[in-house]
């Protein structure tokens, strides 16, 4: 098992080495046979026809070119190939197109699964079945041959081999080769063959390795191998097996190390050198192991020095690595361990090696760790791990080397990682090597990926670097890492950048894969360049899933690696929105080393949203076939988006939420316009127009994006579509704009428009607004827990509260709200002028099926118009600006009125059921009262009409009974609510017998209306009296309903049946209580203030007998007769004079106070004997204006006991009385009464009892107002007060000095509540005015003695009163 020289097949074995070789162009047996071959395996020449350019896992292969990925570019260096091989490869080679290599998903039938600017990630078209089949449990272990774009993979019974690199038109057939293996374990658990595809002409040949075994079957064709006949299989393969394996080892990997030449990785660590060539060109296998010693022994004692002597046997070997070719038939490679030593090897091409030098790289590499910044500080409990490298070019753009000897560099880039079992650092380093020297010019430390190296992954980390080497491919078992390795070049920006701590790192991204598919990277392999481009790439094997191309774009002339250096939100949600919803490989939830903040991410989705609605985004056509297609793959991204967000990112705040919302509710919303649009038949007659297409093309110019006729774009419906949904509330208020416009050419162009297109536009303006609106809402309501937006508050797409801090809202701008009322104004003005002129063409009219459709729609246009307007209010009630804050709640009162008027507009087009359902589910009991109402009387005037039908009227009956049967109901359905609605519209309209009538059905609503509304107390008595019998209850309303009364006729009448109802509570089944006397006392009381003032109107009738009816000049002539000695220079008092003169000439009722103020501010010359003989009255009339004349203080005292003063107010009271008393005193003279020189007694009694003061006391002991025992006077006097039962006995008459000051002082004023409300100033009017009368008061006491004469007086008055009451009983 240790040979080296391994046994041929017998095929192998009878051929002579030594023949000549025919030329592939002559007609041989040999190419005769090859043909039979492939006939019989379906394949052709053209088939392995290898590209023009020939690469090897990414690379050219010419003499002397750099090195990359770890695998070099080898010349001729298989000297044994002859020349007459070259030739059949080239002929064969003109025969075919070149390679295309990669090709577009559009034209190969790939899938892109992701893209933005910097790379794209492709699923090619070519992967076969089974490698697709998620639920295989079956294996596979995958290799690419970039080189000639085939890969294969291998299970543990059979390979699979086909062109992965193909365009679907070429000729070559995609379908896989199914090749039987020679070895087959049974042993699941076994590793899996390794199979190798080997670059050669005019076909690749096959290579398979068994693992554990070592067996080696090589067919040189793979046509051979793809044999259905299993000897012939057999006899056309070489079979040889590994040297120096030993038991409990097991080959790892394969890496090329020359056009057939191999390296084998053994899991103990050793490294076999393996060729499938002998040197005059026969194929053979042989292979040994590298050993540090060139020396070759045979026999089996150096077979024992191999294994166990100088054998290249590194036990953590981390990679193996192909490098250039040094010379000709000479080949470099390199060998690395995980701790950091690196072995450099030549190799031969006859099988010869020898070991150059080894350098340890791990101190360097730590130290450039180090010099970065992002050595972790626990360094010692973290493991250093060297986990793949690859060769470098030389030189790499933007990177020098740094050794100055001349010596050959040898320069790596290696990936390393420093672990723990939470978290790992990966790094790469630009390695240059010259001898035994290590330079590390470049780290990139991996800030993109910390993720330590599952124990159980799949396979281990390999780095691909394909050219020109600008960017690294970090492979792992489930991602894939991209490191860019072009440093970002200094610049002004840079360097300002740098200062502020905010450099930028080149590109890095992580492309991850799905965690709960089971998807495993079996294979990969770095792409060839293509020809004139400066794209790199690589393909993988994903187990389960297929074969996968990675791109990475080149620099763009106007794009900076500074641009493109950052991963943005916005790149990352692009690729989640647009990528993530297909079931897939790819998992974009974003990794938790690459975080962004939650204003970038949500400014972020707003511009994705935007582009989505706007169509401006790269991953959206411009154009296509279908426009619902279009739309709903905008709508559908948008749904991707905000459930992407939602996921995996932090909560939106409201605004960005609601915006997003918004976005997608326009979106849905054009969805179903489109499909409105496309029922609209579009061959309408001549000079008619299609609604929306008119809609856009009267939109402003700052409202769309115009399209361009230079650029064919004529379908403006479809572009609005395309480019300005975002914007739709602009389109909205043009539907009934757009008529109206419409409307107004016609009559410009004398062709009136018809009836029957004026129906047709409102029913397409009907169609749009109700789709767009209605769409909307819907989307909002069943969406926005899926937006994050108050959901629970949430009905119908209206948000009962929760509005502040949002921008307005597009379903309900100013501009909408408007437009829907008016479009629902439209049709109803439209319906009346139909049906009051309608047309005497028909074909002019408007189709029955039409007009109803109209009709019924205009239900849905109300609802909307009464939706947007309680939106829009609510909206602007809830901002912060008192302005916008008041327009919200005016537009909440003119929106009842609107509504109102249009539900009643409903009724008015058949639509009175519809307008019922509207008025209920907006809680409008006023409307339903009045359309109720309406509707009932309406059909009640129909059954009049003599033009009816039994067959009519007994179908307006059944109108007249569902409107009674609703209204009824709606009073057990609202309450108190209904009736108040309900009963409102009568007291509106002064229908209260109606009222009254209607209540007796409902009598304890109407009660509680009626008991709510004082001012109706007029006619509550009414129903108390005649339907609830309740007497006393109607008196209280008719007291509380004389209060409200001003006329002085309705409060008499009012008290007069107040007094009747309180007497009649003593009859049937009512009982009079304790307290109804002192009503009806209170009533009397009232009755008689009302007859004092109804005397004083009387009398004052007499100045107004020949006076013009004009309550200005009755009160200027009233006035002049009684208002110009007392109140002047008193303009308060002759103000309110002024004002009781127009009350008492209109018949007004006068406040009790205010009644007594006009009856003491009256003239006393006002009935002079001159006055009563200028006015001509009889004798009657004369007696009654002097008995008032007497009298009047003394009725103004008297309606002061008669008047009802709150408790507590006393002070009040007393205020008013002492007034009174005052002005009574100074209306006479007292100094000239007080001078009684050469006056008899006769004389000075007649003139004492002319004065007011000696008329008033007299008349008060005549009528019991005072007390007449002059014992009583003087207990007064002597403050010693005897209890009396009289209502009067507590006011006797006030000594004159107790009446200075009262009233002359805003304190003084105060201690009444009348004044409580009055502003000093005007209180200081007033005291001023009574301050006046006060100095007469106190002239009168001082010069006239009126102190002294006050007990003379009252006795005298007492006296008199006396004698005239002796009298009266004499002559009874």
């Amino acid at each position: 098992m240790f040979s080296v020289n391994t046994v041929a097949p017998a095929s192998t074995a009878l051929r002579n080495p030594r023949r000549r070789q025919r030329d592939g162009s002559e007609d041989s047996v040999a190419v005769r046979q090859l043909s039979k071959r492939l006939k019989r395996s379906g394949l052709s020449a053209e088939t392995f026809q290898p590209p023009s350019t020939r690469t090897t896992n990414g690379y050219l292969h010419s003499g002397t070119r750099p090195v990359a990925n770890g695998i070099a570019k080898p010349g001729d260096i298989h000297s044994g190939l002859s020349e007459h091989r070259r030739g059949s490869a080239a002929s064969l080679g003109s025969n075919r197109e070149p390679d295309k290599g990669r090709v577009k998903s559009a034209g190969d039938g790939s899938i892109e699964l992701t893209k933005n600017d910097v790379y794209s990630v492709t699923r090619l078209a070519t992967t076969p079945v089974p490698l697709q089949q998620h639920q295989s449990f079956e294996t596979w272990r995958g290799t690419f041959a970039p080189s000639i774009g085939y890969a294969i993979s291998t299970t543990h019974r059979q390979a699979l081999v086909w062109r992965y690199r193909q365009a679907c038109n070429a000729r070559e057939s995609s379908k896989p080769f199914v090749i039987r293996l020679l070895h087959v374990t049974e042993d699941p658990d076994q590793p899996l063959p390794l199979g190798f595809l080997v670059p050669s002409s005019p076909e690749p040949g096959l290579l398979i390795v068994m693992p554990t075994s070592g067996e080696v079957t090589y067919w040189e064709a793979l046509s051979c191998a793809a044999s259905v006949d299993l000897g012939r299989q057999k006899q056309q393969a070489v079979h040889g097996i590994v040297a120096g394996l030993s038991h409990g080892e097991q080959i790892t990997s394969i890496m090329e190390a020359e056009p057939q030449g191999f390296l084998l990785t053994i899991s103990s660590g050793k490294v076999a050198h393996m060729t499938v060539s002998e040197p005059q060109g026969k194929a053979g296998i042989s292979s040994q192991l590298l050993r540090s010693s060139g020396a070759q022994s045979g026999g089996i004692f150096g077979s024992l020095r191999n294994v166990f002597g100088g054998s290249a046997w590194l036990k953590d070997l981390a990679a193996v690595r192909a490098g250039s070719s040094l010379r000709r038939g000479q080949r470099q490679c390199a060998l690395g361990t995980t701790k950091g030593l690196l072995q450099f090897w030549e190799l031969n091409w006859n099988g010869a090696h020898l070991m150059t030098y080894e350098v340890d790289a791990k101190s360097k590499l730590l130290e450039s760790i180090r010099d970065t910044g992002s050595f972790p500080r626990d360094s010692d409990s973290q493991v250093f791990k060297i986990l793949d490298f690859a060769f470098l070019p030389p030189v790499v753009k933007g990177q020098e080397v740094t050794s100055s000897n001349s010596k050959s560099v040898t320069r790596l880039l290696v990936l390393t990682s420093i672990s723990s079992p939470s978290e790992s650092r990966y790094n790469l380093h630009v390695l240059d090597i010259v001898d035994d020297t290590v330079e590390v010019p470049v780290v990139h430390p991996v800030s993109c990926y910390t993720t330590p190296i599952s124990s159980d992954a799949s396979s281990k980390p390999q780095l691909l670097v394909p050219e020109p080497c600008q960017t690294a491919y970090i492979i792992l078992d489930k991602c894939i890492i991209l490191v860019s390795l072009e440093e970002i070049p200094e610049s002004p920006s840079s360097q300002l950048q740098a200062e502020c701590l905010k450099v930028l790192d080149p590109f890095q991204d992580v492309i991850d894969f799905r965690k709960d598919k089971g998807y495993n990277i079996v294979g990969c392999a770095a792409d060839p360049p293509e020809k004139g481009k400066l794209d790199s790439g690589c393909t993988i094997m994903v187990q389960g899933y297929g074969v996968v191309r990675v791109t990475v774009a080149s620099l763009q002339s106007n794009v900076t690696l500074a641009d493109r250096a950052a991963v943005t939100a916005e790149a990352k949600l692009e690729q989640a929105v647009f990528y993530g919803s297909q079931p897939g490989l790819l998992d974009f939830s974003g990794r938790s080393e690459v975080p962004f903040a939650n204003e970038e991410v949500q400014d972020a989705a707003l511009r994705i949203s935007r582009s989505i609605t706007a169509s401006s985004s790269k991953y959206l056509p411009g154009a296509g076939p279908s426009m619902e297609q279009q739309l709903q793959r905008r709508a559908i991204a948008l749904a991707d988006l905000i459930k992407h967000l939602r996921k995996h990112y932090q909560p939106l705040d409201r605004v960005t939420s609601w915006k997003l919302l918004w976005e997608a509710e326009k979106m849905a919303a054009s969805i179903a316009l489109w499909r409105i649009y496309e029922t609209v038949p579009k061959n309408v007659p001549e000079k008619q127009k299609v609604l929306l297409d008119e809609m856009v093309e009267c939109l402003n110019e700052d409202e769309k994006v115009e399209n361009q006729p230079d650029r064919h774009e004529t379908d403006r419906v479809r572009h609005w579509l395309t480019h300005d949904v975002w914007r739709l509330e602009y389109l909205i208020p043009w539907t009934s704009a757009t008529i109206t416009l419409l409307h107004t050419e016609s009559v410009e162009d004398r062709r009136p428009m018809s009836l029957a297109y004026h129906a047709r536009l409102i029913s397409e303006a009907n169609d749009i607004q109700l789709t767009v609106m209605k769409t909307a809402y819907k989307f909002r309501q069943e969406n926005a827990l899926l937006y994050g937006v108050d959901d629970d508050n949430m009905s119908e797409g209206l948000l009962s509260t929760g509005y502040g801090g949002i921008p307005e809202i597009w379903t309900s701008t100013e501009l909408i709200c408007d437009t829907i009322q008016k479009l629902a104004v439209q049709f109803q003005n439209y319906a009346i002028e139909l049906d009051e002129h309608g047309s005497d063409d028909e074909d002019n009219e408007p189709s029955p099926k039409l007009f109803e459709k109209i009709a019924k729609e205009n239900t849905h246009v109300v609802d909307l118009s009464c939706k947007a307007h309680i939106e829009r209010s609510r909206w602007l009630q809830s901002s912060r600006d008192p302005s916008m804050q008041a327009q919200g709640h005016d537009l909440e009162r003119e929106s009842v009125g609107f509504r109102r008027e249009l539900l009643k507009g409903l009724v008015d087009v058949g639509q009175f059921l519809p307008a019922i359902r509207l008025g209920e589910k907006y809680h409008d009991l006023d409307a339903l009262a009045e359309v109720l109402e309406a509707e009932i009387e309406s059909s009640q005037e129909e059954l009049n009409a003599s033009y009816k039908t039994p067959e009519d009227i007994e179908e307006t009956k059944a109108k007249i009974s569902i409107c009674e049967e609703h209204r009824d109901k709606y009073f057990d359905r609202y309450g108190d609510a209904w009736a108040d609605a309900f009963f409102s519209r009568f007291v509106a309209q002064n229908r209260i017998a109606t009222l009254l009538d209607l209540g007796k059905k409902h009598p304890q609503y109407l009660t509680t209306f009626l008991r709510m509304r004082p001012e109706l107390s007029t006619f509550t008595w009414i129903h108390q009296v005649a339907s609830e019998r309740d007497y006393t209850a109607a008196a209280d309303n008719l007291r509380s309903a004389q209060e409200q009364a001003h006329n002085i006729w309705a409060k008499k009448t009012q008290l007069s049946i107040s007094k009747l109802a309180l007497m009649a509570t003593g009859t049937v089944e009512q009982v009079a209580d304790s307290t109804t006397s002192a009503r009806i006392q209170e009533i009397d009381n009232s009755m008689e203030i009302l007859a004092a003032q109804d005397q004083v109107h009387q009398i004052m009738r007499f100045s107004l007998v020949r006076a013009l009816n004009d309550t200005a000049v009755k009160t200027e002539i009233l006035m002049k007769e009684y208002g110009l000695r007392f109140v002047k220079h008193k303009p308060m008092l002759r103000s309110a004079l002024e004002q009781h003169m127009a009350q008492l000439v209109e018949e007004r009722a006068l406040d009790t106070e205010d009644l007594i103020d006009a009856i003491t501010l009256l003239d006393e010359t006002a009935w002079s004997n001159k006055y009563l003989d200028e006015k001509h009255l009889d004798e009657k009339s004369t007696d009654l204006v002097l008995s008032f004349a007497a009298r009047r203080f003394q009725i103004a005292l008297k309606l002061l006991r008669l008047a009802t003063f709150e408790t507590g107010e006393v002070a009040r009271k007393e205020l008013v009385e002492k007034i009174v008393w005052r002005r009574c005193i100074i209306q006479d003279n007292w100094p000239k009464i007080n001078r009684t020189e050469l006056k008899g007694d006769a004389e000075v009694e007649k003139e004492t009892a002319k004065t007011a003061l000696f008329k008033t006391l007299k008349e008060g002991f005549k009528t019991g107002t005072y007390h007449t025992d002059w014992l009583y006077i003087i207990a007064m006097l002597e403050d010693v007060l005897t209890s009396s039962t009289g209502f009067f006995d507590d006011h006797p008459p006030p000594d004159p000095s107790t009446l200075l000051s009262i009233g002359t002082s805003i304190e003084s004023l105060r201690t009444s509540s009348r004044y409580n409300n009055v502003p000093d100033s005007t209180l200081s009017s007033l005291a001023h005015d009574l301050e006046v009368e006060d100095q007469v008061l106190q002239h009168s006491i001082e010069e006239g003695r009126l102190d002294q004469w006050w007990l003379g007086i009252v006795d005298a008055a007492r006296l008199s009163a006396r004698k005239d009451a002796d009298l009266a009983g004499e002559e009874r």
